[in-house]
């Protein structure tokens, strides 16, 4: 017998169907098409995080994406021989 889902858990059930639909229609767009989807969630997690009273997750993400862009700085130097 199934059990009832709480609205919470029926919206937490939407949301990861809705994101797993998107990164298998954007599978044909290779890595670029699944960044493009995990941005997307990225910003909603953040903004959902927000209007919850946690705007500690944009301060989280854009840690984590300077992150990435000093990686990507540096792999850039090495190329150009810097």
């Amino acid at each position: 017998m199934n059990q009832a889902l709480t609205p919470e858990q029926r919206r937490y059930q939407n949301r990861v169907s809705h994101l797993q639909t998107r990164q298998q229609a954007n599978l044909t767009r290779g890595p670029k098409g699944v960044a493009a989807v995990w941005w997307d969630q990225a910003r909603a997690y953040a903004a959902r995080a927000d209007r919850e009273g946690d705007p500690e997750m944009w301060d989280h993400l854009a840690r984590t994406l300077e992150n990435w862009c000093q990686q990507a700085e540096q792999r850039e130097q090495q190329r150009n021989g810097q």
